[in-house]
């Protein structure tokens, strides 16, 4: 009998954690079994530690205008099916259905042989092997943790690699200072593709520089002195950029901004190529959107909802609040434990007028009390509600007309409140 949706999504979620360190071996059997349909498809790596996001709905906008393209990204923040898209039509449930169906023989016959693979491979191979089957022209992969011994680090010759921006998170994992960050990040750059990267410190620009010569690749990057700002509000930014004019962009924030002139830097070098030219790159940016980054999902109140959840983001998501206008400042929040919890709840505690905190259903969160005290110990006033709707309707009653209800901290927590206000 055919899986259901529910059935086939809980296939793949419900898989048994990892018994083994971060390796790409799992990954790259279940590949070679489906005939390793990433190296037959033309694709854009993304790695970095925030804007990854943000910068492929940039790309994946403008490159859809001319060409059949892809989109893997992640997490999703309404139902599975959007991490999954061509042209801006997600993946239907009859074809996901149809490719867990197909890739389960596969992933039970390497259970069996102990190779156990995760939730976010299996996801990935169901993305390349429906890319290679829809005959997409070009796919946008995002990574979904780090660069070198990400799943989605398989592809043998990308037409480029794009870094964005690279801060302290999943130290865990990718390492304890920003130059060993930095190095899983770089671990996405293949001999002799185009690299395309934010601007970042010296120390970790050296990092970029030595991989990008031993691939004999060639780094294109810019300077934040070349973007002039001429205008920043509520509705997004107005910049001029090398020889690009009132650009426009509906995402908040000067950090967006920097993530466009990235996204800019790609689509020139590019644009011959693929049948663009400026009108139509700038055309792209002013429709490119993404959910979750200083959305608003709510208007009376107004609330606004940010996946900020690291030192950097929270400092991103902090600095453009000028761009809105209102009376009191009513925040809520919740933090996964293996994040620099104390530094993002003093931000958070500083700029607002009243704070919540609520709990999160994931693996790697606090218990609720745990994370409430610590956040009573920064801000003793903060209100603490467990229940997360419920902390989210509190919000609502603490604003007036002219005041602004923000939830920050996850984006599995602003993936739920989406979700709730059907956004």
């Amino acid at each position: 009998m055919k899986m259901t949706m529910t059935e086939a999504v809980c296939f793949i979620l419900d898989r048994p954690q990892p018994t083994t360190g971060h390796s790409l071996e799992k990954i790259r059997l279940l590949m070679e079994a489906l005939d390793n349909p990433q190296n037959k498809i033309r694709t854009i790596h993304i790695a970095g530690t925030n804007g990854k996001g943000s910068t492929s709905k940039m790309l994946y906008s403008a490159l859809s205008k001319t060409q059949k393209t892809g989109i893997f990204n992640s997490p999703h923040i309404r139902r599975i099916n959007e991490a999954i898209a061509i042209n801006n039509t997600e993946i239907s449930d009859e074809d996901f259905i149809d490719l867990v169906e197909r890739l389960k023989p596969y992933i039970e016959d390497l259970d069996s042989k102990g190779y156990i693979l995760t939730y976010f491979e299996i996801l990935t191979g169901i993305m390349y092997l429906y890319f290679y089957e829809q005959e997409v022209d070009i796919a946008i992969i995002e990574t979904g943790l780090g660069g070198l011994m990400d799943s989605t680090n398989i592809i043998k010759h990308p037409l480029a690699s794009v870094i964005t921006t690279i801060s302290m998170d999943h130290m865990n994992v990718l390492g304890d200072t920003i130059e060993e960050i930095a190095f899983q990040k770089a671990g996405i750059i293949k001999d002799q593709s185009p690299v395309f990267i934010y601007p970042a410190a010296a120390n970790v620009m050296e990092v970029f520089y030595e991989k990008v010569m031993t691939s004999h690749s060639e780094l294109h990057t810019y300077s934040k002195d070349e973007i002039n700002i001429e205008k920043s509000d509520d509705n997004g930014s107005v910049f001029r950029f090398r020889s690009y004019k009132d650009v426009e962009i509906s995402l908040i924030g000067d950090h967006q901004v920097y993530n466009a002139a990235l996204a800019l830097i790609v689509l020139d070098y590019f644009k011959d190529q693929f049948g663009l030219n400026q009108e139509l790159i700038k055309e792209s940016l002013a429709e490119a959107n993404n959910v979750g980054r200083l959305t608003t999902i709510s208007t009376s109140p107004r609330v606004v909802v940010d996946g900020s959840h690291n030192k950097e983001a929270i400092d991103a998501m902090i600095a453009a609040l000028h761009n809105f206008a209102y009376d009191r400042l009513i925040i809520g929040f919740s933090v996964l434990s293996d994040k620099d919890y104390a530094y993002i709840i003093h931000r958070l505690a500083e700029v607002a007028d009243e704070l919540v905190v609520t709990s999160l259903d994931n693996k790697r969160a606090f218990e609720f009390h745990d994370l409430e005290n610590i956040t009573k110990e920064i801000r003793p006033d903060a209100i603490a509600i467990e229940d997360r709707i419920k902390a989210y309707d509190y919000t609502k009653t603490l604003a007036g007309p002219k005041d602004l209800v923000l939830w920050c901290g996850s984006l599995y927590l602003i993936s739920e409140f989406v979700n709730y206000e059907g956004f």
